[in-house]
């Protein structure tokens, strides 16, 4: 089989860009005395308010075991709190706790400025990549799939 080669190019500049993200990423992070896991899990619950254990695992992709771990540290650290509603003590209900809320703003505030040079790309050319980027998310997630 012929490997298309604007495809391999593709997949290299997805890899190259998903390091240059991860090493900002990572940087804040340590920055401010967390995890890239532990800021992923800020970011969630702050634009959800609150999520499930399961619904997290799943915004943060990792499995809901490793999901756990995370979050009873961060539960010790005093950052989220974990409930069981009265009316279904099956379920884990994971929330900010203000300390929480105030790591994530400066977190977020230091991450946004050092991506500021981003701004510079036009907004029409930021649509187009985010919309071409989801697509081929769908197709790659379809393929993932369908290899199962």
């Amino acid at each position: 089989m012929k490997i298309n080669e604007d495809l391999r190019h593709l997949t290299y500049l997805l890899r190259a860009t998903r390091q240059q993200t991860r090493k900002i990423f990572y940087a804040q992070a340590i920055k401010h005395g967390l995890t890239e896991s532990w800021c992923l899990v800020l970011g969630v619950l702050h634009r959800n308010e609150s999520s499930s254990l399961g619904d997290l695992a799943k915004e943060i992709h990792v499995g809901n075991s490793t999901t756990s771990g995370i979050v009873d540290r961060m539960v010790a650290a005093g950052l989220v709190t974990k409930t069981r509603p009265e009316n279904n003590q099956r379920q884990l209900v994971i929330a900010l706790t203000e300390k929480g809320k105030e790591k994530y703003e400066v977190v977020e505030r230091d991450y946004w400025k050092v991506l500021a040079p981003l701004t510079d790309f036009p907004t029409e050319k930021t649509t187009q990549i985010i919309s071409n980027l989801e697509e081929l998310e769908t197709k790659l997630e379809e393929i993932s799939n369908n290899g199962k």
